[in-house]
């Protein structure tokens, strides 16, 4: 039995929600997506020790935050930059 909706069907107010929804979907995946880089990014650079401890050595949690702040740092750039060429 096909269960596939006829989206031709749904109510111009149903079409709106469902196309916001998607949106929001796909803003949530891209975010976790950059949230996963960031933090392989950033483990494999810092993260040397096996953690035996359950924390990070104050070294690798320096590195870690310094990572992190710098790819923040660099993405607000991109960003501001971006801004200026839509804006030209």
């Amino acid at each position: 039995m096909d269960q596939t909706l006829d989206i031709s069907k749904l109510s111009e107010a149903d079409k709106k929600e469902l196309t916001q929804f998607l949106q929001n979907e796909s803003q949530k995946s891209a975010i976790q997506q950059n949230v996963h880089h960031i933090a392989d990014t950033c483990w494999k650079k810092c993260i040397t020790s096996k953690i035996s401890s359950g924390r990070l050595d104050k070294t690798e949690e320096a590195c870690a935050s310094n990572c992190v702040d710098r790819w923040m740092d660099t993405n607000l750039a991109v960003l501001k930059h971006l801004e200026t060429l839509q804006r030209q």
